[in-house]
């Protein structure tokens, strides 16, 4: 029997038409005065923990295709080493409550400081909210407890601001509401593939999900939910790097998600998900890929999401691997999504609370 995260994660098309609607409709105003901020030469900084800054990763690939320099930074970091050099760069911070401890103490720090920052939240009245000089508001359904619907919702509000900013709102729009309609049938081609996705990654541990470019938000949101939902150890990494040293632990007992996207990057990974296959590895790929009903051998899954820009499919990418996440836990005897330390806010930057 399925449980409210499987609802979660059935719920993402629907969701993802509300939020585009929203940020077209009502929210307009406030997102445009928020790229106003951004109208500038400094580099961006987009700034959150965990998801919240994951997720921002396809709008900084977004920026630096158009030729503006961007950057991910999790908010610890930019509290404790980044701070000074925030003064010249154009501040977002992401947070789901917009009340998580690291947020809310870079927040007051960069108010201290006269440091102006934008918050992309889904609490337009949380602590984030009110110390911010902008905001953006993301209306998005809220999950039972792990990040799904928050994840594929506030990355397509990013992505929005991050063409705001370039003054290519209008020219992203059709992007957007294509992408929302095209949700369902990605959640629902994960679905029926789902024991297929499963028996792939069976009995292998960790996890490594394999990426380039804007396909860095979909591998560690990705690696997220399977060690959240899963308790999978898992690794994000670019593919270039993997194949410098890394790709020595490929053996029979070595899975990895493949994100293709368009172009030379596409090119490359599909020729490293070959040579892993030939070394002994499994391999699912997600993207630019034919999609094809069943493993094409023991060792490969293609799961295809073709036709959108590479910065935009990351929205889609991970639903696959929510899916596997799913179901490894639901084979390891786990309840999904019932965690035994996280909380649906983080509220202290030390410990490990229990559930118990």
């Amino acid at each position: 029997m399925e449980n409210g995260l499987w609802s979660d994660i059935l719920e993402q098309g629907a969701n993802l038409r509300r939020v585009v609607g929203h940020l077209f409709g009502a929210e307009r105003p406030r997102l445009e005065a928020a790229a106003r901020f951004l109208h500038n030469d400094r580099p961006v900084a987009l700034i959150g923990v965990a998801s919240a800054e994951y997720l921002c990763m396809p709008a900084a690939a977004y920026l630096g295709e158009h030729g503006r320099l961007a950057t991910t930074l999790v908010a610890s970091d930019a509290l404790y080493t980044h701070l000074p050099a925030l003064r010249g760069a154009n501040v977002v911070i992401n947070s789901r409550s917009g009340e998580t401890a690291e947020v809310v103490k870079l927040a007051r720090a960069l108010a201290e400081e006269g440091i102006p920052f934008i918050a992309i939240t889904n609490e337009p009245e949380s602590t984030l909210a009110g110390l911010a000089q902008g905001i953006l508001w993301t209306n998005s359904h809220k999950d039972e407890l792990v990040s799904i619907n928050i994840v594929t919702g506030m990355m397509t509000a990013t992505l929005a601001l991050a063409a705001a900013a370039l003054g290519r709102l209008d020219d992203m729009r059709p992007e957007l509401e294509l992408l929302a309609e095209a949700m369902d049938g990605v959640v629902a081609g994960a679905a029926a593939q789902a024991a297929n996705i499963q028996a792939l990654f069976e009995l292998t541990r960790p996890i490594y999900l394999l990426y380039r470019g804007a396909s860095n938000g979909s591998a560690y949101c990705g690696r997220l939910a399977l060690e959240e939902i899963a308790r999978t150890p898992s690794i994000a990494m670019e593919a270039a790097e993997f194949r410098q040293g890394p790709n020595e632990v490929i053996d029979g007992n070595f899975a990895a998600v493949l994100f293709v996207g368009r172009g030379k990057p596409g090119e490359l990974n599909r020729s490293l998900a070959a040579d892993i296959q030939a070394s002994g590895g499994r391999v699912m790929l997600v993207g630019e890929v034919a999609a094809r009903r069943g493993p094409a051998g023991p060792r490969e899954l293609a799961f295809g999401i073709p036709g959108f820009n590479d910065a935009l499919r990351p929205v889609l990418e991970v639903v696959p691997v929510q899916v596997l996440a799913y179901r490894l836990a639901q084979a390891q005897g786990y309840e999904p999504g019932r965690t035994r330390y996280i909380t649906k806010i983080i509220r202290s930057e030390e410990g490990i609370p229990s559930q118990s």
